[in-house]
């Protein structure tokens, strides 16, 4: 997943698209009775809409730096990140988290706060948090290469969702080799955003000397924290809005949601201008146009019980939208001899109620 920097003519146009997403998935809903081995096979049309998605899941970590420069930025680095939290919203499903670092960045300090559906617990995370927390800092570089890291491993990340690291720091970062963050990073398909409150270059540095040099070694992009948080706020959402432009695959799964009674699998029928690779459409798609990709699904009962959960499109393993599948416990047929006895039983309670009359 790459997050792609828009220019500032785009912003506009990129918050008009987020507000206007839509991607479908149909039939919209599909219920079916099963006994155990039976199968029902049933065709899925994905829609992957010119105007971009509304259901897309969207996580996003956000990494305060505390150290002790960045004591006239602090405040206004957590009301931009009230503000980004905010506006994310329009994308779809929401989670959320803090963390902090200066200095160190230990697993406790890289997630203060883990990821959350509920906005108001994050808002918390964020009001809590404190200039000098944990260690206070001293010269630069502080420890952001170890916070991503650590974020990065041990965050609950959703299956299906786009990930983001937000980093709110006004230095360059140290500490995990670049090498292993950006493995991991890839591993879990996470993309660094960093938002740079001033400068902390002395000229003739060697090396790494800002926050935005940091964050591009680690293939993210870096907006400027020096101008307004709702102008931070449109940059970064025209940037969230453009990493959904382009997609190289769809596909249609449960994510493992039928199981333990309803297996899932997927045969591409369809790719738009792509081609079928088994149970993906795979090419090089734009949202230039609406594009629809088909898909056979298969339902097999595998155990018994009741089972209701939610099919997904992916985009480049991105949900972009949802439908809901049924398969109801099947009822179990009385055999001939069992109705035979009823039919009896029933025979002679009618024949006592007659003698009784009598």
């Amino acid at each position: 997943m790459s997050f792609k920097l828009a220019s500032v003519s785009a912003i506009a146009i990129g918050i008009m698209a987020s507000s206007a997403f839509a991607d479908t998935i149909s039939p919209e809903s599909f219920e079916a009775s099963l006994a155990v081995g039976e199968s029902v096979t049933i065709t899925k049309t994905v829609v992957v809409e010119e105007r971009g998605t509304s259901a897309a899941l969207i996580d996003a970590h956000f990494l305060f730096d505390t150290s002790g420069s960045m004591g006239g930025a602090i405040a206004n680095a957590k009301t931009a990140a009230s503000s980004i939290l905010g506006a994310l919203s329009a994308f779809g499903d929401l989670s959320s988290g803090v963390g902090v670092f200066s200095e160190r960045a230990l697993p406790t300090d890289a997630i203060r706060s883990g990821l959350s559906t509920t906005d108001a617990t994050t808002i918390a995370a964020i009001n809590a948090v404190t200039l000098g927390d944990p260690d206070g800092g001293g010269d630069y570089p502080e420890s952001g290469d170890t916070a991503i890291n650590e974020a990065t491993i041990g965050l609950d990340w959703r299956l299906g969702s786009n990930r983001f690291v937000f980093v709110l720091s006004d230095a360059s970062m140290k500490g995990t080799d670049e090498a292993t963050v950006l493995a991991n990073l890839a591993a879990e398909g996470v993309s660094v955003i960093g938002i740079q409150f001033g400068s902390n270059c002395f000229s003739g540095e060697p090396g790494e000397c800002s926050l935005t040099e940091s964050v591009a070694a680690l293939g993210g992009t870096t907006f400027s924290g020096g101008t307004s948080p709702a102008d931070i706020v449109a940059a970064v959402t025209a940037g969230i809005t453009g990493s959904f432009a382009n997609y190289s695959t769809v596909n249609v799964s449960d994510l493992g949601a039928g199981l333990p009674e309803i297996s899932v699998s997927t045969t591409c029928l369809t790719a738009d201008i792509g081609v079928c690779v088994g149970d993906t459409a795979v090419g090089a798609f734009d949202r230039s146009t609406d594009r629809t990709f088909t898909f056979d699904v298969t339902f097999t009962r595998v155990a018994a019980g009741d089972s209701a959960f939610l099919t997904r499109a992916l985009v480049d393993g991105g949900i972009v939208a949802s439908e809901k599948d049924s398969f109801p416990a099947a009822v179990v047929p009385l055999p001939a001899a069992a109705w035979m006895l009823l039919a009896g039983l029933g025979g002679l309670g009618f024949a006592s109620r007659r003698r009784k009359a009598a």
